[in-house]
């Protein structure tokens, strides 16, 4: 399983990839890309699940950590980076296999 690990003030948390990637597809759904035909549903999961960039930069760029804090799951307590920096840099958020 593939999960983003973000760096938070208060420690660093695991993300599954496959919700960013579920996320990001609703959103193209909900503007009729897919009714275009120009992309289907599993194949834009595809396109994150297979590319790191696109995860992180989903996640930066179209959501904030409210948008994700219920559902990712606290690994430890070291702290990466500062309140004022949080949520702004792709260094914060890297993407492991498990």
């Amino acid at each position: 399983m593939k999960v983003i690990i973000i760096n938070t003030p208060t420690g660093q948390y695991s993300l599954p990839l496959i919700k960013v990637a579920e996320d990001r597809a609703e959103h193209y759904s909900e503007i009729d890309y897919f009714e275009l035909g120009s992309v289907e549903w599993g194949e834009e999961l595809d396109v994150v699940m297979n590319d790191n960039f696109k995860g992180i930069d989903w996640i930066i760029n179209n959501s904030d950590w409210g948008d994700w804090e219920i559902i990712a799951k606290k690994i430890n307590d070291e702290v990466n980076v500062l309140e004022d920096d949080f949520w702004t840099s792709i260094d914060d958020f890297k993407i492991e296999t498990l």
